[in-house]
């Protein structure tokens, strides 16, 4: 078939032929309805044939091109306006669907133009037939969807560098989760006491609820027969939370001086933290609880800044309690609130076999499924209860009283406990 002028739509392409009366459109309109159709519909429609050359368009199909009649396009190819990438792709499309007779629907193209400019069409492509049903062409539609596929491809973009930060952010914070885990103490002091042939040791269980903690707890070997025991936790369990962590790690490093005097720690490390917070404009706190064990003296000094008293088990006694202020007698706030705030130091005896568990609210907050907590009185029932078994087992024992409580596989907050055991 020779290509046609863009003048009428050749009948051997419409197909079409006159009317009768009984029709509802009459005689010779048919063709200035679909003339009409192909002169106003904004996609583009064309005919080619085997050749893949244009044998006739539309209106809208000129003006994608920039030529001023459609009749310009007569003759013509993909190859004449486009980019070899996507003119060589148009071919071999319109190929496979003359060799199959199948069409293709709804394919999206990307356009490339000689002037470097890049469209996107969604497009379907049927063969064309003659009157004897042989395929002599192929026609098809085209719909500019360049506005919509920018928008898609501008968002797959955004997307993906979101995931890249994402995955940057989770190795950054699984860096700072290692970074956070060897600021804790790899190794413990057991301080031989020679007078009574006691020696002291240490248990820990740190479990973040998230790749990094609010939680944090240090050892620190005061001499050879005392040892400081220093555990926090910061509001949150964010990043955040961790930085002040790194920054209360450095501040009782930083305090050595008062470490034998646990008020005068906590004292100083909140003047620290108000004052870093003051700048900052952050609201944040800490609970903190420290203690210097003596076991050449039998006793412990301890200071708590609103933090969760610990477990003490004497075990010669057959007694657990609390490692609480006493009667009238008051804990200090939480560490960053307030500037002048007071510390005040107590002490109580510290024998043979005595366990003392410091631990991190995680512990006593947690909740069941009907939503009733696990409170400090029911901690204490279950460590009298759980009071004969060796120091190691009790402290474990404790964890999974907690976590069958909730009928969970682990904490919703942050859970530190430090034990330690005065050994005979």
């Amino acid at each position: 078939m020779k290509p046609q002028s863009s003048g009428p739509i050749p009948s051997e392409i419409l197909g079409l032929g006159g009317g009768n009366s009984d029709e509802l459109v009459p005689r010779g309109q048919d063709r200035f309805l679909l003339e009409t159709l192909m002169d106003n519909i904004p996609d583009g429609i064309y005919f080619k044939d085997k050749a893949s050359r244009f044998l006739c368009v539309n209106r809208a199909q000129a003006d994608r091109f920039r030529v001023k009649e459609p009749a310009e396009l007569i003759g013509k190819t993909d190859q004449d306006f486009f980019g070899p990438e996507h003119a060589q792709q148009a071919l071999a499309d319109e190929q496979e669907v003359m060799r199959t007779g199948d069409p293709l629907v709804g394919i999206e193209e990307k356009e490339t133009w000689p002037d470097g400019r890049i469209t996107w069409v969604s497009t379907t492509k049927v063969p064309l037939r003659d009157s004897a049903g042989q395929i002599i062409g192929t026609f098809g539609l085209s719909r500019d969807i360049t506005l919509r596929k920018r928008a898609e491809l501008a968002l797959a973009e955004r997307t993906r560098q979101l995931q890249q930060r994402t995955q940057q952010m989770e190795e950054q914070m699984r860096m700072a989760r290692e970074l956070q885990l060897a600021m804790l103490p790899q190794r413990f002091p057991t301080l031989p006491d020679a007078a009574n042939g006691g020696a002291l040791e240490f248990f820990s269980f740190f479990l973040p609820s998230g790749t990094v903690s609010g939680d944090f707890f240090d050892v620190v070997e005061l001499s050879p027969t005392r040892v400081g025991v220093f555990i926090c936790d910061v509001m949150g369990h964010d990043v955040r939370a961790a930085l002040i962590t790194g920054m209360m790690r450095a501040l009782v490093e930083d305090l050595s001086a008062a470490a034998d005097h646990p008020g005068k720690l906590l004292s100083q490390m909140n003047h620290g933290l108000v004052s870093v917070f003051k700048q900052s404009g952050a609201t944040m706190y800490a609970t903190a609880f420290y203690l210097i064990a003596d076991v050449a003296e039998g006793r412990v000094l301890y200071s708590s800044a609103a933090h969760p008293d610990p477990i003490h088990l004497r075990r010669r006694q057959g007694t657990v309690e609390f490692l609480a202020p006493g009667a009238g007698r008051r804990k200090g706030p939480a560490l960053g609130l307030f500037e002048k705030a007071d510390f005040p130091t107590f002490e109580c005896e510290l024998g043979r076999g005595d366990i003392l568990a410091l631990f991190t609210d995680g512990l006593i907050e947690t909740e069941s499924i009907s939503q009733e907590q696990f409170s400090a009185a029911d901690l204490l029932t279950a460590a009298r209860r759980l009071a004969p078994l060796p120091a190691s087992e009790f402290l474990r024992e404790l964890i999974a009283e907690v976590l069958r409580f909730s009928q969970r596989d682990e904490f919703d907050d942050d859970v530190c406990l430090v034990g330690m055991e005065v050994k005979p």
